[in-house]
């Protein structure tokens, strides 16, 4: 089998010398299938509970399903209470190599959270063009959702779930739990797995572009720092400007972003919308300029160095890999046939 030499790895800019086992090509595939299933096992897991769940609440109380916080808790406490945990689990059978702590300057936390809104911008872009491309070919439309169950969801509840455990539970697993077992093979590789999965685990063609950007700029951060904490603040930030405000922005002066004649809190709501988007564009942009080789010079290497096309091996001769795109594949037709 392919082995991988020994050379020295560099963290944090330090030279420390490591010596590196060798590793199998075989090895590097079978924990990559190891990560690919407990990915899929957050789906599997997730539906089974919401079927079991679901069926109980019809038979012991059918009046609970016609709440509005209903479809929030059927599809959130299985998968952070049951799924996520058990796929954990699975995670743990590949060994880790965790970043070194580092500070996130307030100022640094404040320029990611702008880029991450700026991405957002491009990422719709992109996003709508596939939409309508999708549209003219196969005459089926993208849904957002999640817009719409935000839309029909009380405010304390979006908060919950859409500010708080969203955040907590996704940057807990989708950026620690698969960094950490990832940053053996450099952290361009890990980073770039992470953010594609944690888009692609969106499932429908309305997240995935600016999931996917969000999930890379945030696996670098944590990269970067080795701090969770920090993604999940940047994460909450932003799921509460752009999930939780926009919804009850638009609960209040409708989708056209208009107030009523005479609604002062809805033209002061819009105004400070309107005036946060436009400065986090700019600012992101001035931000990514100014820190881009910074960034990419603090990219670390890893103990193990593959090839791309051992990286192709690895990733497309693996069983694991393909249930993955199997199941990533059923999300994504089930969400433009629902």
């Amino acid at each position: 089998m392919n082995q991988y030499p020994d050379y020295t790895f560099y963290q944090n800019q330090n030279e420390i010398e490591v010596a590196a086992k060798p590793l199998t090509l075989s090895k590097v595939r079978l924990h990559m299938g190891i990560g690919a299933v407990a990915v899929v096992m957050v789906f599997l897991l997730t539906t089974v509970a919401q079927v079991f769940a679901h069926s109980l609440v019809l038979t012991l109380s059918p009046a609970l399903a016609e709440n509005e916080w209903y479809m929030w808790v059927l599809s959130g406490v299985p998968m952070y209470c049951f799924a996520m945990p058990i796929s954990y689990l699975i995670l743990r059978l590949i060994p880790t190599t965790k970043p070194q702590k580092q500070k996130l300057h307030p100022l640094m936390w404040f320029g990611f959270l702008c880029l991450c809104f700026a991405l957002t911008y491009v990422a719709n872009i992109i996003g709508q063009f596939v939409s309508d491309w999708i549209y003219n070919v196969t005459g089926l439309g993208v849904e957002n959702q999640l817009g719409e169950m935000t839309i029909a969801t009380p405010l304390i509840v979006n908060i919950i779930f859409v500010g708080i455990l969203a955040p907590v539970f996704e940057e807990l697993f989708y950026r620690k739990a698969i960094i950490d077992r990832l940053r053996r093979y450099g952290d361009v590789p890990a980073i770039l797995i992470s953010g594609l999965i944690f888009g692609l685990v969106h499932g429908n063609f309305n997240q995935v572009f600016y999931a996917t950007f969000i999930g890379i700029l945030l696996s670098f951060i944590y990269a970067r720092t080795g701090s969770v904490l920090y993604t999940i603040s940047i994460h909450a930030a932003f799921n509460f400007i752009g999930g939780v405000y926009s919804t009850e922005l638009i609960r209040r002066v409708g989708e056209e972003l208009i107030p009523a004649e005479g609604d002062l809190i809805g033209m002061a709501m819009v105004l400070g919308y309107s005036l946060f988007t436009i400065a986090s564009l700019i600012i992101g942009v001035i931000f990514l300029i100014i820190k881009v080789k910074s960034f990419c010079r603090s990219l670390q290497k890893g103990e193990y160095s593959l090839t791309f096309g051992q990286w192709m091996n690895v990733i497309f001769v693996n069983p694991g890999v393909w249930m993955f795109i199997i199941a990533i594949a059923v999300l994504f037709i089930t969400s433009l046939l629902g």
